[in-house]
């Protein structure tokens, strides 16, 4: 019993995901290192395309993606995720300031 109050009591931490980027498709979204995400352009950048694109994203997973299928890859730091959620909370406190007083959505 007492094992389980302290774990409890000292909550673990845990560090950010850090920067990494992100790779979007039409079935998916996979989050890989930066030297992964600059492979990858390099494959998309070239005159003839391999068919198959071929990566490990940042969990250990293998993944083979078709090439057309790569929407985009956006690359996402611990600052622009903060500034981000600043921005939407800033963004519905003012939209809440701006309600009318009857208005209940």
């Amino acid at each position: 019993m007492n094992s389980v109050k302290q774990k409890e009591e000292a909550p673990e931490q845990r560090a950010g995901p850090g920067d990494y980027y992100e790779v979007v498709t039409e079935f998916g979204t996979w989050y890989v290192s930066g030297q992964t995400a600059a492979r990858i352009g390099r494959s998309l950048d070239r005159r003839w395309r391999p068919r198959w694109i071929k990566f490990v994203d940042l969990s250990g997973s293998r993944a083979w993606v078709r090439a057309e299928a790569i929407e985009f890859i956006s690359e996402s730091t611990e600052h622009q995720r903060t500034r981000d959620r600043t921005f939407r909370y800033l963004m519905r406190k003012e939209s809440k300031a701006h309600r009318r007083w009857d208005d209940d959505y």
